[in-house]
């Protein structure tokens, strides 16, 4: 299993999103997972406000560097998992991947944001060396359309360029991810008056984790399915 996860790409892709997902998946499985909100926006932060927030899960603010390191030494030692929502500013993206097991670059449903996960990519290539020894990256879609389109297929081909693996599994556009940056609490919490599509969005966001390595060495899996319904049946 990996220890810490960084989520962010240079055009605003959803990465808030996705850190929340991963560690909502995390603390369903009962890991504990420290969020270090450090995207300008500070969302996550502001969701931590919010009623229902996951005992397993801790949201601390960071912006500087000395911070956001000091936090991870401390989560690693702890054996805490990690994520870092590093936003879209490239000094934090690259700080993130640095001190991150795998940078995630989210990408939306437009030619634009695609555009702009593949700089993300050149960013952090140029980082190669740097960091952990072991750290890796890959493009996650975090709001794929059910519907194929002229536009799916343009921004399949921005992507498929890159070296850089794309994961085969990402969110669907849903409702039930926003939810909780409304209600508080995670999609293991909230109920379907609150959030429609929960089994769903659950069982898409346990397939994501393991992929990523959240949930498991990526070695030697067999069956995912099978992750998403323990997950499920923890929450």
């Amino acid at each position: 299993m990996i220890s810490v996860v960084s989520v962010g790409s240079l055009k605003t892709a959803g990465s808030s999103t996705v850190a929340l997902t991963l560690a909502s998946v995390a603390a369903a499985a009962d890991i504990p997972v420290l969020v270090i909100d450090a995207a300008r926006d500070g969302d996550l932060a502001a969701w931590a406000k919010l009623a229902g927030l996951p005992t397993k899960i801790t949201v601390e603010r960071g912006r500087d560097e000395a911070t956001i390191e000091k936090l991870v030494r401390a989560a690693r030692k702890r054996g805490d998992l990690v994520v870092i929502d590093a936003g879209d500013e490239a000094a934090t993206i690259r700080l993130g991947a640095k001190l991150s097991d795998r940078a995630v670059i989210p990408v939306r449903f437009s030619p634009v944001s695609a555009s702009y996960a593949v700089e993300t990519d050149r960013l952090l290539g140029k980082d190669a060396g740097r960091g952990r020894r072991s750290r890796d990256r890959c493009f996650v879609a975090s709001a794929v359309a059910t519907i194929p389109s002229r536009i799916a297929r343009s921004v399949e081909a921005i992507i498929e360029a890159c070296d850089t693996p794309r994961l085969p599994i990402g969110l669907v556009q849903r409702a039930a991810y926003e939810a909780p940056f409304l209600s508080g609490g995670t999609i293991f919490t909230l109920d379907e008056e609150q959030a429609p599509g929960l089994d769903r969005a659950r069982a898409e966001a346990a397939s994501l984790a393991y992929e990523i390595g959240i949930l498991g060495t990526r070695e030697g899996r067999t069956r995912p399915a099978r992750t998403a319904e323990r997950v499920l049946e923890a929450a």
